[in-house]
Parts: structure tokens; sequence; C-alpha cells
């Protein structure tokens, strides 16, 4: 079913793919939760994701060992598969959700590790990248005027540009007056 698509796509690396199936996982397992327990508190459908902490504060008297255990299993795969595309606070939120069922779970404490390990990665990476202004325009919008400014400013950067002019005869070349 979906959980187990869930599980291959995030040993292929298909993260967009395994949070979509682990979000149907998590939705089925809802509503077959929700069906088995005629005395629960309100809630509305899919807040077991959207909201997990105030979900899990409504419901865990509610829930059985085996269903903390396996719910908690969803929430560590689910933030799995959300670090892997980058959404760190978000897998944050849901291994802290596994962590609430099944606390001091040797096995969820090293996806917690894993989820965090790769939010550092992704950080330092993100620091590594160097960012990119692409300027387009009409002729006569205003680029060159822009790019003259940003040259002459003093803001502490270094700044390359790579100009790519149609036409017979160049015109911006000649027009920014560049600074060495």
């Amino acid at each position: 079913g979906s959980l187990e698509a869930a599980k291959v796509a995030l040993a292929e690396q298909r993260f967009f793919d395994g949070v979509q199936s682990i979000n149907a996982a998590v939705e089925a397992w809802e509503a077959k939760f929700m069906a088995a327990h005629s005395d629960l508190p309100a809630s509305e459908k899919m807040d077991i994701l959207r909201i997990p902490e105030e979900w899990l504060n409504k419901m865990s008297s509610k829930l059985t060992d085996a269903e903390k255990r396996e719910l908690a299993q969803m929430y560590a795969l689910r933030a799995q598969l959300l670090a892997g595309l980058g959404a760190q606070k978000r897998a944050e939120v849901d291994i802290g959700a596994a962590l609430t069922l099944v606390p001091d779970d040797a096995a969820l404490l090293k996806v917690k590790e894993a989820v965090e390990a790769k939010g550092v990665e992704q950080q330092a990476a993100q620091q590594s990248k160097t960012p990119v202004t692409i300027i387009t325009g009409f002729l006569g919008a205003g680029k060159t005027t822009l790019l003259n400014h940003i040259l002459h400013e003093s803001h502490g950067k270094k700044i390359a540009i790579i100009e790519n002019e149609f036409g017979e005869v160049g015109i911006d070349d000649k027009l920014l007056n560049t600074k060495s």
C-alpha cells in the first residue's frame, strides 16, 4: 500500500513521491482510527498531519501502544522524506511527534539524529551557494541604469556581469561604466 510505496520512495530518494504516499497512508490510518472510536474529541480531517502536536494532545489517551508505535513509524518516515526535500523545520515537527508517541525509542532517536544532520548539511550547502540575479526587460526599461547603480554602490560585494546582448550593434557594453 501507500506505506510500502513511501518506504520504497525513500530508499530510491524519490522524496516528493514518498511524501505523497506517506500522506495517503496517514490519511487512511486516521480514517480507520476515527471510525473505530466513537468517543474521540472533535478534530478536522488531516489535523493528524497539519497540526500533529495538537492532534496528539487530544488523541494520545485513546491510542493503544501498538497504534502509538505504528503512527510513530509513519511520522518518522515522513520526517525523513521531508528532510530529503529540504523541509527541515517540518521534518523536525514530525520526528518530534514520533518521539512524543514513543519517547526514548532508539530507532526514532537515530532518525532524529539523521534528520538534524541533514539540516546541518543543507545549511552548509546553502551558505556555499553563489546568488545569481537575471535582469531582463524591454528596450528602455532601465536595465543598464540599474546595473550602473549596482556597480557604483558601496555594498562590499563582488559583482560579475555576464551580458548577452542581441543585435548587430552592441549598446550596453558602451553604456556600462564599469569599475575595476
